[in-house]
């Protein structure tokens, strides 16, 4: 038996604290590394999220008033007051004029209106209306705005250019993310 012990000892093939800490050392590194890597991925990710989130809603905000500029087919556009949007004068006297505008909704967000209510983006396959996640920017530097240019440089007319600026704004972890878009369209 004595025998059997001295040969395990002789065997015993275990680590110095040295080589101890050379691998915790390098273990450490290993793991720093892939953790600071993961959380910038995430972060990034988010961020890619909400960005292409923006840009999604700016061109349905965009295609929603395109779509309610052709299908009304206004005879006239009267601009409301301080750049907060158009008013679609009709042809005909019998048709309710309606109106394009930026403002706040009963929760003091801001919103896109057309006509009375916030903008309907468009329906999902179930039929329920989808609206805006993000809020619009109203007062500031750089807030959104439907400014109408008449070639006479009156408040009202047939024919002039239609400069739609938005700028969305969307929070995420205690962050702001806006995105600015601005089209201009001749009627």
């Amino acid at each position: 038996m004595k025998r059997f012990v001295d040969r395990l000892r002789k065997e015993d093939g275990g680590f110095t604290l040295i080589e101890l800490i050379a691998a915790l050392s390098l273990l450490s590194v290993v793991l720093g590394v892939i953790y600071a890597t993961i959380t910038f991925g995430m972060s990034s990710y988010e961020r890619v999220k909400i960005q292409n989130s923006l840009r999604d809603e700016g061109d349905l905000a965009m295609t929603a008033i395109m779509t309610k500029l052709y299908t009304y087919g206004p005879d006239k556009l009267a601009q409301l007051d301080a750049g907060s949007g158009v008013r679609l004068i009709p042809a005909f006297a019998e048709t309710q004029a309606e109106v394009i505008r930026i403002g706040k909704d009963a929760d003091g967000v801001g919103a896109l209106f057309i006509g009375n209510h916030p903008a309907v983006l468009e329906e999902t396959d179930s039929g329920e209306a989808l609206e805006l996640t993000s809020s619009l920017v109203t007062e500031g530097e750089g807030s959104s705005s439907i400014l109408l240019g008449c070639e006479d440089g009156g408040k009202e007319c047939a024919s002039g250019l239609l400069t739609i600026r938005l700028r969305l704004l969307q929070s995420y972890g205690g962050r702001e993310y806006t995105l600015d878009l601005e089209s201009r369209f001749g009627f």
